[in-house]
């Protein structure tokens, strides 16, 4: 049916299939495109034309050789520690890079003299596992969205749709990209505002991600409602210190995103928390909502989203350096946003969706603006806009390549207010011994109940 796969083209295919049904599935035809001309996750797998991004190789599973990588929990070594930046851009010269910047980006460099990005070799060369590929390839014949996109169902431990058709399957995928099965870990967070003062807090979360569990695989997955449970209890600052949250996320969102409860020493009780969702302000110095977290996560069904033109833009990708144990961090934290002598961006192509808010429904962001990694489905970057149409707050998440996963994954992400000129940074690691663990042995289903969180709240 589609016999190329350059960037016009699958512009021109977007385009035409912002009106298909929510819940089509490709044909097996059109799935052998899978692994040949497209990468085994559905990107295009040739470069562009100028040779700014290359051709997908997948030659990296798990740690390359090179690196010294300690094995799970502990930090990833940068795979390209002797490169230089191609170039910069800054406030001076970002106009001539306008092209592939987002809305987000252009506002930093207006606003921060001293924000900049440099550029790097854009590199194309990790890849998941057979397993991840096998499953995105069944996925592709298989996964159907349910209760007017709210939902997939027999999707599992892979993109669900490797080739999308419209804005609702981009954000399923990107929801639902890579991960870890399970993890438990401890991480800090930071929010930097424009006095100079922070605000911090570290979080002890187990997660099970059983969307990517191959321990219950794909029967039982589909068989039950849960896409994930994650257990978060606060170990700082002090006045926070012993707080509990349960979040139990499903599948299909249309009865409920999520139920979460809460635990809070001062009252020894655990609560039912169904404010914890949508655009209820979460964080040190409350400068992102909920459904912020992973740029955008939970129920889809407040918005309308529509896919746009895939673009080439500058994202953050192998940002190992932000992670280095040796740097501290009050050397990363800087005033307005994070110091860019640790950050490096290549050009990457992404998808890109836009989420615009119903005309019955309610949230403090009319739009919202996601750009996804095409060889991931992650989203790197997000700009969301307020009532009038003006860009209020801009989002971005580093990638590495996870060698425990293994692939590129999220790492680092950060919320920047426009108007009060603060950011936040979640999951920094550098001050720990390393990034969460993948646990030897998951946790019984009932480790997520409540009963677990008074145990746990109690002890």
């Amino acid at each position: 049916m589609f016999k190329t796969v350059r960037l016009p083209v699958i512009a021109a295919m977007a385009a035409l299939l912002l009106h298909s049904t929510a819940n089509a599935k490709v044909s097996p035809e059109e799935a052998e495109r899978l692994g040949t001309e497209l990468t085994p996750m559905g990107a295009i797998k040739e470069g562009n034309g100028t040779g700014t991004i290359p051709p997908y190789s997948g030659s990296i599973l798990g740690a390359p050789e090179w690196v010294d990588y300690q094995g799970t929990g502990t930090h990833f070594p940068d795979p390209y520690p002797d490169e230089e930046p191609l170039f910069t851009i800054t406030a001076q010269n970002y106009k001539q890079y306008a092209n592939n910047l987002t809305d987000g980006q252009l506002a930093l460099f207006e606003k921060f003299e001293t924000f900049r990005m440099p550029i790097y070799p854009s590199k194309r060369d990790a890849r998941y596992s057979d397993f991840v590929h096998e499953n995105t390839k069944y996925n592709a014949t298989h996964t159907i969205l349910v209760s007017e996109g709210n939902g997939f169902q027999d999707g599992f431990h892979g993109t669900p749709f490797p080739i999308p058709q419209n804005g609702l399957e981009l954000i399923w995928n990107h929801q639902a990209s890579p991960n870890y099965e399970a993890t438990n870990g401890a991480l800090d967070s930071a929010s930097v505002f424009s006095d100079g003062s922070m605000s911090w807090l570290t979080n002890l979360e187990e997660r099970w991600i059983m969307l990517y569990s191959e321990a219950l695989g794909r029967e039982a997955y589909n068989a039950q409602p849960f896409n994930a449970k994650v257990m978060v209890q606060t170990l700082g600052p002090a006045r926070k210190k012993g707080e509990i949250i349960l979040v139990h996320e499903y599948r299909d969102v249309t009865e409920q995103s999520r139920n979460a409860w809460q635990y809070l020493p001062g009252t020894r009780r655990v609560r039912r928390a169904p404010t914890i969702s949508y655009d209820f302000p979460n964080g040190p110095g409350g400068l992102r909502t909920v459904d912020d977290a992973l740029l955008f996560n939970g129920a889809t069904d407040r918005y309308t989203w529509k896919m746009e033109p895939v673009r080439e833009l500058y994202i953050p990708y192998n940002n190992n350096r932000l992670d280095n144990p040796n740097v501290a961090y009050d050397d990363i934290l800087t005033p307005n946003h994070v110091n860019p002598e640790f950050m490096r961006y290549e050009l990457h192509r992404v998808w890109v969706v836009v989420g615009e808010l119903r005309p019955d429904k309610r949230h403090i962001y009319a739009k919202r603006r996601l750009y996804l990694d095409e060889d991931s489905w992650a989203a790197v970057l997000a700009d969301n806009y307020d009532g009038q149409g003006v860009l209020w707050r801009t989002n971005i998440r580093t990638m590495v390549n996870l060698y425990d996963l293994p692939g590129m994954g999220p790492r680092v992400e950060m919320y920047h207010d426009l108007q009060k000129n603060a950011y936040a940074a979640n999951y920094l690691m550098n001050e720990k011994s390393g990034p969460p663990s993948i646990p030897k042995k998951l946790h019984p289903d009932k480790y997520y109940t409540t009963s677990m969180v008074r145990k746990l709240g109690r002890r």
